[in-house]
């Protein structure tokens, strides 16, 4: 029973790992979203700007302050957009961070000796309660890593 229990908190394990991958992908998005939101909203003050600077019409009927006020909105904007693309890289690096100590323990998995997963599975079957528990308890942590090695989980 302790094996099946263990088996189960594994694919909980994986499970949150796919949920955890899911919210960092619809973070990166978001991140994403708002970095060319804040690129259109500069854009569209910058057009509104060399427009007035161009023609001198409009440049005589636009106050100063508005213009400051335009100005300071695009310097606000920046920053936000600055911030926005550090988060992103910070979560890039984070990403990239993660997808090496993966790639390290599936090269990790590949380096050790090959695992026969039907005598692993034969032996989880197995499960006499007449053996002594000391033997069963080292067997179920060595078999426990065999699977998460299988899985990815560690190295």
């Amino acid at each position: 029973m302790r094996q099946v229990e263990r088996l189960r908190s594994l694919i909980r394990e994986s499970i949150n790992e796919y949920i955890k991958e899911i919210d960092d992908a619809a973070e990166k998005a978001a991140n994403e979203a708002r970095i060319s939101t804040c690129e259109e909203a500069i854009q569209k003050r910058k057009e509104k700007l060399s427009r007035v600077e161009e023609n001198e019409d409009l440049k005589e009927l636009a106050s100063d302050d508005k213009i400051k006020e335009i100005q300071n909105e695009i310097k606000i904007l920046e920053k936000a957009k600055k911030k926005f693309e550090a988060k992103k890289a910070k979560m890039e690096g984070k990403k990239s961070k993660d997808t090496d100590a993966k790639e390290e323990m599936v090269t990790d998995a590949k380096e050790d000796a090959p695992v026969d997963e039907s005598d692993v599975m034969e032996k989880m079957e197995m499960g006499e309660e007449s053996k002594e528990e000391e033997t069963t308890e080292g067997y179920l942590n060595e078999s426990f890593r065999r699977m998460q090695r299988i899985a990815g989980i560690i190295k």
